[in-house]
C-alpha cells in the first residue's frame, strides 16, 4: 500500500512539471490545457480516438484533471474569473546545508531511520515537496548526503543495517550538539543575508584575528573586490617569528550553493598567476567532494567552508561571543 502511494506522488509530480511547462507559454482554458498535456504523451492515433472509459487518452485526461485540482489547492497554478489557468509565481526554497545537519540530528533523536525516511522528512521540513521544480529537491538531497557522510565520519552518527542513528558516545550530549548546530545555522544564515561585499570584509578581519591568534603577525590586510579583481578578493601579508614572509590570497563566496571544482581551479590559477604564497578559498556553504579532493592535492591552497568559518568565529570571538555561560551570535557584528 505504501509503495503505491509513493509511486502515485512521484507520478503526480511529473504531471505538475509538464503542466507548468505548458503554462509558461501563456494562460489556457482547462480543455486546451488538458489537450496540450495529452499531446506531450506521444499517444497513437488509435489511442487518441478511443473514447471508451478504459481508453488510454481518457484515463490520462482523468489523471491530469485531478492533478489540476490538486495544483490549484496547493497554489501551484491559478484560475482567472474567465476560466484561464496560469502558472503561479513560486519563490525558490532556500536550503542551507548547516540546517540539514540540525534537522537530521533532531529527527534521529528518537529512533534510527533509513536514508529514504530521512529524505522524505527533510522534503516536508524544507517544503520542497510543495514545489514543482526538482532543482530544490536535488539540492536538498545533495546537502543531505554530504551531511550524513560528514556526521558519520565525525562519529556523530553511526550507520548499521541501512539505518542511521546517533552514536552512543554522544547520545548524552545531544542537547549540547543540537544547540551548537542551531547556533551555527543562525550564524551562517545571518552572514549569508549580509551579502557578498560584507562577507569579504568580515572574513578578512576574521582571518587577521585568526592568524594573529595562531602566532603570526599580519603586516598588511586589504580587500580588492569589484569585477576587475582578477579572481582575488583579498590579500594578507604575514611574517612569522623567524622573519619568513607570506602573501596569502583569498577568494570569498557568500552563497548557499555548493562550490564546485572548476571554481576552485580558477581561483588557484589566479593565485599562481599573481605569485601568491598561499591561497584560501572561502565559502559560507560547502564544497563539492571533487573540489575537496582537488584542494587536498595542493600544499599551498586550502578551503574554508561554513563549518570552519563557525570554528574560526568561536576561536577569535568575532561574530560569536559569550553571553554568560552561553555562546551567541554577536548582534553588533552580524
Amino acid at each position: 500500500m505504501v509503495c503505491i502511494k509513493v509511486k502515485t506522488m512521484k507520478s503526480n509530480k511529473l504531471i505538475y512539471i509538464k503542466i507548468v511547462d505548458i503554462l509558461e507559454k501563456g494562460p489556457l482554458t482547462r480543455r486546451a490545457l488538458i489537450d496540450a498535456y495529452i499531446g506531450t504523451l506521444g499517444l497513437t492515433r488509435e489511442q487518441l480516438l478511443d473514447r471508451s472509459t478504459t481508453g488510454k487518452a481518457n484515463i490520462e485526461r482523468s489523471r491530469v484533471g485531478a492533478a489540476l485540482a490538486e495544483m490549484r489547492e496547493r497554489g501551484m497554478i491559478t484560475k482567472s474569473p474567465d476560466g484561464l489557468y496560469s502558472a503561479a509565481d513560486q519563490k525558490p526554497v532556500i536550503i542551507r546545508c548547516e540546517r540539514c545537519e540540525s534537522e537530521i540530528l533532531r529527527m534521529l533523536d528518537g529512533s534510527p531511520m533509513t536514508k529514504a525516511a530521512i529524505r522524505k522528512e527533510l522534503t516536508r521540513v524544507f517544503g520542497t515537496e510543495k514545489t514543482v521544480t526538482e532543482k530544490d529537491d536535488n539540492k536538498l538531497f545533495s546537502y543531505m548526503g554530504d551531511a550524513l557522510r560528514r556526521m558519520v565520519r565525525d562519529g556523530v552518527l553511526k550507520l548499521a543495517d541501512s539505518r542511521y542513528s546517533i552514536a552512543e558516545r554522544i547520545a548524552a550530549k545531544i542537547d549540547d550538539i543540537g544547540g551548537m548546530l542551531k547556533l551555527k545555522s543562525s550564524f551562517l544564515t545571518r552572514l549569508h543575508k549580509k551579502g557578498g561585499e560584507f562577507f569579504e570584509t568580515f572574513f578578512m578581519t576574521l582571518l587577521e584575528k585568526y592568524i594573529t591568534l595562531n602566532g603570526k603577525k599580519v603586516t598588511s590586510n586589504s580587500t580588492t573586490g569589484g569585477s576587475a579583481d582578477g579572481g582575488i578578493d583579498g590579500i594578507i601579508e604575514t611574517v612569522d617569528c623567524l622573519g619568513f614572509r607570506e602573501t596569502i590570497m583569498v577568494q570569498t563566496k557568500n552563497r548557499s550553493d555548493t562550490t564546485v571544482e572548476t571554481t576552485v581551479r580558477g581561483f588557484y590559477g589566479a593565485v599562481c598567476a599573481r605569485q601568491g604564497s598561499r591561497g584560501i578559498f572561502v565559502t559560507s556553504s560547502d564544497f563539492h567532494p571533487a573540489a575537496i579532493a582537488f584542494l587536498d592535492s595542493l600544499d599551498n591552497c586550502v578551503g574554508v567552508d561554513g563549518s570552519k568559518l563557525f570554528e574560526m568565529a568561536i576561536a577569535t570571538h568575532y561574530g560569536i561571543k559569550k553571553s554568560g555561560a552561553e555562546l551567541v551570535v554577536d548582534d553588533k557584528i552580524l
